[in-house]
């Protein structure tokens, strides 16, 4: 079998905006929304009445503004006014754009990328940030866009409910990930909101009663859809706070799920172990997490033995190991594509590895309401035999219409689009076999090279790296795919990798870059270009911390990475300063 498709809804989908407003009519004085001030202290709180209320007054002003039908910007630091917003945009119809807050620096650059490709015709953020040079810098890339503080929209008079938005209108620009060079925006529209938030219902089985806490960006789909949107919709509650608290302090995340005994909360795979590696014994000793039943686990590989590190590491707070609940997804399909039952924990099955030998690799799971996906060759025309590797391609009602293109249409791309029975697949660009009726993802095909016919991933290579014993001191590690012009041996084709060290991480034994580089010989059947040592936050991450490759081969080609050690086995020389970007 190398299509999955699940059984079709039984009624169509919620419209969110309504059906805030049916929990605001039915349970006003409920708890909807709590953000936490540097993920320690309570800073506000939100009643289902009050996010309701505050929402129809924002959409009240920007269709006083003229703004019905066209995008802004939500350009404002995480929080509950964020969500405010956003619902607000929705109830008036506005193409919300989520992007980092205005005047962060973390983000600066990923908004004024969004903005000279969106052409806004507004941004929203806290009126101190007016007068910046970051609002300056934005206003020079988008000359027609206008600031609107969102002290004004939330003032005056909330405004009627409308009726809910056609399934087909927009509803969002869900800008990808900043993990590639040159984000695109996704076009996510109403329909595909209400099928993505009835499909992760379905996966997760909860109700009024679960409650989450999230500290991911909320100008992401997972934090946005997955951490917010979709407690809403059931009228559960969710707990915020920033992605720095979390990172600053990983501990912080855990206590607040001991503190408010919330029930859900999921990351990425480096989140989970980022906190076995950095929560110390006596710390996890003083949690509490055994009412933590839903630990989902996704955008990027699901990786066993981090999991495993995870649930031994806080056995004693409480935690099950039964609670992990690996998924997929992707902004193109909305958020949520595939995922397990909850309660089972972690599944693997045994594929072949890339170069020989046997991988266990962790099951995402199956397809909800209609869904279907289907593993193909590299060229699309044709499926994969079952168990084989290949590119995943998602169908659904949560899948985009296309991507927005500066003029305001919106656009499929033809070049991922594929008919399979009469029936349109989006290709995600990442690898995966279906086994055992589930799908199993093995990571992205532009971290891929061929070496003797041999297909290599950057994902294997690092995991062989940071399970490794030698690799005790580093905090995270890259495979950079890259052409190399060698000094009379023509190009070479191959990985360099880089190795970051931890906070309080020294340098490390020659023995140990030797041996890291042969374990990754002997499992992937390739040499090294070279081994990189670079200080700790070296390596470049989005802002809710996933690796990014581009960016980092690029600090690696212009000289801005700190090399510490520079470790080149069995060739001598290699000429790292003059690699090609192959993806």
């Amino acid at each position: 079998m190398t299509v999955l498709t699940a059984p079709p809804p039984a009624s169509t989908a919620a419209d969110l905006v309504a059906t805030i407003g049916l929990h605001a009519e039915q349970r006003g004085h409920e708890l909807a929304l709590r953000f936490l001030r540097r993920g320690e202290h309570v800073d506000e709180e939100a009643s289902y009445a009050e996010l309701d209320k505050a929402a129809r007054t924002i959409a009240r002003n920007l269709a006083a503004a003229g703004l019905a039908g066209r995008p802004v910007l939500v350009a404002l630091p995480q929080g509950i006014d964020f969500v405010r917003c956003f619902l607000g945009c929705l109830h008036a119809g506005v193409i919300a754009i989520p992007t980092p807050a205005l005047g962060d620096p973390r983000g600066a650059d990923r908004l004024l990328r969004i903005a000279a490709h969106a052409q806004p015709a507004a941004l929203v953020a806290p009126l101190d940030r007016h007068d910046t040079a970051h609002w300056t810098a934005l206003r020079e890339r988008a000359p027609s866009c206008r600031f609107l503080a969102i002290g004004d929209l939330l003032a005056g008079e909330a405004g009627e409910r409308t009726a809910p938005r056609a399934s087909g209108d927009v509803a969002f620009l869900q800008y990808t990930s900043g993990s590639t060079s040159q984000p695109k925006a996704v076009v996510i529209t109403h329909g595909n909101i209400a099928a993505n938030l009835a499909m992760i219902r379905t996966a997760f089985a909860q109700d009024a009663s679960n409650s989450t806490v999230s500290w991911l960006p909320l100008h992401h789909d997972m934090g946005l859809i997955g951490c917010v949107l979709e407690p809403l919709v059931i009228g559960a509650s969710a707990t915020l706070m920033s992605p720095l608290a979390f990172l600053q302090r990983p501990l912080r995340w855990l206590r607040a799920m001991d503190r408010f005994g919330a029930t859900t909360a999921g990351a990425p795979n480096f989140a989970y172990g980022l906190c076995a590696r950095s929560i110390d014994a006596a710390e996890a000793s003083t949690l509490d997490l055994s009412r933590w039943s839903l630990a989902f686990c996704g955008a990027e590989p699901v990786r066993a033995d981090t999991l495993a590190r995870f649930s031994a590491h806080f056995a004693g707070s409480g935690f099950s190991a039964k609670a992990f609940y690996p998924c997929y997804g992707l902004a193109e399909a909305t958020l949520f594509v595939t995922g397990g039952v909850p309660g089972q924990g972690v599944a693997t099955a045994a594929l072949p590895r890339q170069g020989g030998g046997i991988a266990d690799v962790v099951s995402c799971g199956t397809p909800r309401l209609g869904t279907s996906i289907a593993v193909l060759r590299s060229d699309g025309a044709a499926h994969v035999a079952c168990g084989e590797t290949g590119e995943i391609a998602v169908s659904g009602d949560q899948v985009s219409p296309g991507f927005w293109n500066s003029d305001g249409r919106v656009a499929p791309d033809p070049e991922r689009e594929v008919v399979i029975d009469g029936r349109r697949y989006l290709r995600t660009g990442d690898l995966g076999a279906l086994r055992d009726g589930a799908l199993h993802v093995l990571g992205r095909l532009k971290n891929m090279i061929i070496v003797r016919g041999v297909n290599i991933y950057a994902e294997d290579v690092e995991q062989t790296v940071l399970t490794h014993p030698a690799a005790a001191a580093f905090e995270a590690a890259v495979a950079l795919s890259i052409l190399d012009r060698a000094d009379g041996e023509g190009e070479v084709e191959g990985f360099v990798l880089v190795c970051e060290l931890s906070r309080k991480g020294e340098t490390v034994a020659a023995s140990a870059l030797q041996a890291l580089t042969q374990a990754v010989a002997e499992v992937h059947g390739i040499m090294l270009l070279a081994v990189l040592v670079v200080p700790y936050g070296d390596i470049e991450r989005t802002v809710s911390g996933k690796l990014q490759r581009p960016a980092t081969r690029s600090s690696l080609q212009e000289g801005r990475l700190t090399a510490l050690q520079h470790h080149t086995p069995g060739r001598g020389g290699i000429a790292v300063q003059h690699a090609r970007d192959r993806s």
